[in-house]
């Protein structure tokens, strides 16, 4: 039997309107109904994420900032922090090239300066990050959750940042999404790891986990899961390690596959 269901949000669950499917109510409902657990794992920080969490009334803990803090109810139960003193060189790099330098502590967001990127956000009402530029004390004592790294540059996509991340130092590791953003993380942090944690913390077995996700940061998630399910818009990198690819985008994908899943698993344990 399943007992945990972890998705990831964006173009996952919620589509490009950032809307979950009409069926999603329901769905939480039959999860229930067969006594499985449900939780995120996001690449959004705990406070980019907070108003999903308040909308779906989540209890359990949750993933945030691509596995590097694990939160439960707005308060970080575990972390994975990075030094950021060995990246001064790339972030200075990046924040004099007009990147967006964004940076997490515990779930909060600061930026380095009100850029264009950050503006925008604050419009549009997604997130506020606190402006903060790094003083020298902070440079040799600071740890964080991420750095994340935005060139909305519509010219350069991806190329400036990954030419970045050859820089990074064997203790970390970078990872991106859309064409226009990378996350800096520890080593060996991810989504995959998250779900781990999760299911310990639970007394689930991984082989009794359901994973969901689309993108780049959602590779090691779909790896670790008992069944992982790529949805139909994922990416062809997402879709490769995936158990099951949707015939559907975005949560209507979802819905589809987990409620297969869950018709079979108790169908076999019946018969």
């Amino acid at each position: 039997m399943y007992k945990l269901f972890v998705s990831d949000v964006d173009d996952t669950l919620l589509d490009h309107n950032k809307q979950f499917g009409k069926n999603f109510d329901l769905f939480l409902q039959t999860l229930q109904n067969h006594n499985i657990y449900f939780t995120i794992a996001t690449g959004r920080s705990g406070q980019a994420i907070q108003p999903i969490i308040d909308q779906l009334q989540l209890k359990l803990p949750y993933a945030t900032s691509n596995g590097a803090a694990i939160m439960q109810e707005g308060k970080v139960i575990e972390s994975f922090t990075i030094k950021i003193e060995p990246l001064k060189e790339i972030i200075t790099q990046a924040h004099e090239m007009g990147i967006t330098v964004i940076y997490a502590i515990n779930g909060q967001e600061y930026a380095l300066s009100e850029s264009p990127f950050i503006l925008k956000e604050r419009k549009q009402n997604f997130t506020h990050q606190i402006i903060q530029p790094l003083t020298e004390q902070d440079w040799k004592t600071l740890e964080v959750d991420k750095i994340l790294l935005v060139d909305d540059d519509p010219t350069t996509g991806l190329e400036r940042l990954l030419n970045l991340s050859q820089q990074l130092e064997e203790e970390y590791d970078y990872l991106t999404f859309s064409d226009w953003a990378m996350d800096i993380i520890g080593k060996n942090v991810n989504k995959g790891r998250a779900l781990a944690w999760i299911a310990d913390y639970l007394n689930v077995p991984m082989e009794a986990t359901i994973a969901a996700g689309d993108n780049h940061n959602d590779i090691a998630l779909l790896r670790a899961a008992g069944k992982g399910i790529a949805v139909q818009n994922a990416l062809s990198e997402a879709k490769a390690v995936a158990d099951i690819i949707a015939k559907q985008k975005y949560c209507d994908g979802v819905i589809e596959e987990v409620q297969k899943l869950i018709k079979n698993k108790t169908s076999a344990t019946i018969f």
